[in-house]
């Protein structure tokens, strides 16, 4: 087929089709143009091939064949046409959507005088005259015997990298979202969660024949089963996670850890970076078009099996799983301060001056300081509260969203500035404060309305007596409505209605504090016992360092301190009530929270300030097996 072949077969003159080839067709008609661009593709048309085959030139020409679904195609055209071009080849590519169609386009390539081709295919193609120059493409482990040059990766491994990194970060209901003809990543990810002696429920898994599919069905069905972990098949299941997520109003990874199969430049600014399972497409096609090029250089071939491995690429959406996946979501209402700790000798009395020795300014508030307490332990904590527009209140939001809590419920006042607390700590860690409450007091009926939603679902409510009794007595109706069991601090200064006692799960005084309920001259246990008979289920009563009384309708017993140190008692009462809720959250007994709920408070007077002292679950876990040997028979102390 030459210059003349086509002219005639398009009834055009020779020079009609010079112009139409060469790009100076302004004098043709639409029409001629578009009949002799059709036989010229008809019949695979390149000029020149008769005289660079009678002078013994090579066409320097490599094929690709490339089907649609494959998920790596745009990098595979990449890599490979990036080393052809290297090495001073053209690179032709086609499509195709059946496995079938291969064989057709073998033979177009052969038309056009490539001198070898890279297959995208697990069966061996009859190649015809370059049955010797052919390079197979997969990304499976099933291959023909009769490849004889194979360069491959397995989408199963991953799937199962996806599932290790997620384990390793303590992960065990994770869930696989996937396209259909992506079924290869959840053999992976089968073979990883049995490997790892995991449960794989059949709802945490869903292949979809479209992302639409994907979206309406599979999303809610893996992602409403308490997983604490998502592997997506795809960058556009990631996308639409990310969707849901927002929807739903719960954040990655605090709440969610999410990693993709495949990486792309959309994964680097979703969300804050989502962590991907990178395919090596790109770099096996690369290698592949070099073999095939010192193939058809060395005009011989050697059998191969090459082995490509897909790599981590870590951003920032994988974290240790939340431990309310385990238990129930936990919401505070409470004050939100900045706290002004002053050192001196001793508590100042009337008229007295004294000299302060260090003074420390930390993030406070009783009800900041039990959001953060539940966050620093690994608790899934909403915040409700009011803050003022002000320095004080940007660092206090900071703190919290820092250490893991949801802000949805607080609110930025324009008018009064953020409270504040000043406590004076003495040389034995004993303290007095002082509270200017600021914008505390803005917290409204309202506002806990628009945050109803919070409620639903929520296990517990930790609720102090700073903010405004009226927004406390309506908070603890909220709760009974939505089954939410609440945990009250109540302070020495304020009461509430004795007819709510009945709505409380668990009160938490100190002494001074039980004192103010219940006066008068009955022991400890008697005053429990009072508390109880007017309707509160459990009566927790801290003691400090001596450790703290329970006593509910089972029970009624002392727990004894844990010995440490105390340099700061402030956020002591914050940190056990926190402790306490997050255990209890988890399904454990009142006991092991309890004591749980002594060690955490043990470590936090070891420090000073209230936020930064409270400790993280690592902190608390270092004394996990003496917590169970204390508690867990019964040897808590006296009945």
């Amino acid at each position: 087929m030459n210059i003349r072949d086509i002219a005639r077969l398009a009834g055009v003159s020779v020079s009609t089709v010079s112009k139409v080839m060469n790009g100076k067709d302004k004098d043709i008609g639409e029409e001629t143009k578009k009949r002799v661009l059709k036989i010229i593709e008809e019949e695979h048309y390149v000029p020149y091939f008769k005289f660079r085959e009678k002078e013994g030139l090579k066409s320097h020409l490599i094929g690709l064949i490339l089907k649609r679904s494959n998920r790596e195609r745009e990098n595979i055209v990449f890599g490979a046409e990036q080393e052809a071009r290297r090495q001073g080849y053209g690179l032709i590519v086609s499509y195709v959507d059946e496995e079938e169609e291969i064989e057709e386009i073998v033979d177009g390539m052969i038309k056009k005088k490539t001198e070898g081709l890279l297959i995208d295919s697990g069966k061996r193609i009859p190649g015809g005259a370059l049955e010797n120059a052919i390079v197979y493409l997969n990304q499976t482990q099933k291959f023909d015997e009769r490849q004889k040059a194979v360069f491959y990766y397995r989408l199963s491994e991953a799937g199962r990298l996806a599932v290790e990194r997620l384990v390793e970060a303590g992960h065990q209901k994770i869930a696989c979202i996937i396209r259909l003809n992506d079924k290869s990543i959840l053999d992976g990810y089968r073979l990883a969660m049995q490997r790892n002696n995991l449960q794989c429920s059949k709802v945490w898994t869903y292949e979809g024949n479209s992302i639409e599919d994907i979206e309406k069905y599979g999303i809610p069905q893996c992602l409403s089963e308490d997983v604490t972990a998502v592997v997506c098949g795809s960058q556009e299941i990631a996308c639409c996670v990310c969707k849901w997520m927002e929807r739903s109003r719960t954040v990655i990874p605090d709440e969610l850890s999410v990693i993709t199969i495949g990486d792309g430049k959309l994964l680097e600014i979703l969300g804050c970076g989502i962590t991907a399972v990178k395919l090596p497409g790109e770099n096996m096609s690369c290698d592949a078009a070099g073999y095939l090029i010192h193939m058809l250089q060395e005009e011989k071939q050697a059998e191969v099996m090459r082995k490509f491995s897909p790599v981590l690429k870590e951003r920032n959406s994988i974290v240790h799983p939340p431990q309310e996946k385990q238990g129930g979501k936990i919401i505070v209402v409470g004050s939100l301060n900045m706290d002004v700790t002053i050192e001196v000798s001793r508590i100042p009395v009337n008229g007295e001056t004294q000299l302060a020795k260090k003074v420390y300014v930390f993030p406070g508030g009783k009800g900041g300081n039990q959001a953060v307490g539940v966050g620093k332990l690994g608790g899934q904590v909403y915040m409700i509260g009011c803050l003022g527009n002000d320095m004080d209140g940007k660092q206090l939001y900071s703190s919290l969203m820092e250490n893991h809590v949801h802000m949805d419920g607080v609110l930025l006042d324009r008018l009064l500035p953020s409270g504040k607390a000043y406590i004076n700590v003495d040389e034995k860690g004993e303290s007095a404060i002082v509270v200017y409450p600021g914008a505390n007091r803005k917290l409204s009926v309202t506002q806990i309305n628009r945050c109803k939603y919070l409620f639903q679902n929520a296990k517990y409510c930790l609720l102090s007596l700073e903010i405004p009794s009226e927004i406390a007595e309506y908070t603890i109706k909220l709760c009974k409505r939505n089954h939410t069991e609440v945990i009250l601090k109540p302070s020495a200064s304020d009461k509430i209605r004795e007819d709510l006692l009945k709505d409380i799960a668990y009160f938490v005084p100190n002494e001074k504090e039980l004192d103010t309920f219940v006066p008068g001259d009955k022991s400890l246990e008697e005053k429990a016992g009072i508390l109880r008979e007017k309707g509160i289920e459990t009566v927790i009563v801290t003691r400090g360092s001596r450790g703290c009384y329970l006593r509910n309708r089972e029970l009624s017993m002392y727990f004894e301190g844990t010995g440490f140190e105390p340099v700061d008692t402030t956020g002591g009462a914050d940190s056990f009530i926190s402790a306490l809720a997050v255990y209890l959250s988890e399904g454990r007994d009142i006991v092991q929270s309890i004591g749980f709920a002594i060690y955490a408070s043990g470590i936090s007077v070891t420090r000073y300030g209230v936020q930064p002292a409270l400790p993280d679950r690592k902190a608390v876990d270092i004394y996990k097996e003496e917590i169970h040997f204390r508690y867990s028979d019964g040897e808590k102390g006296s009945k």
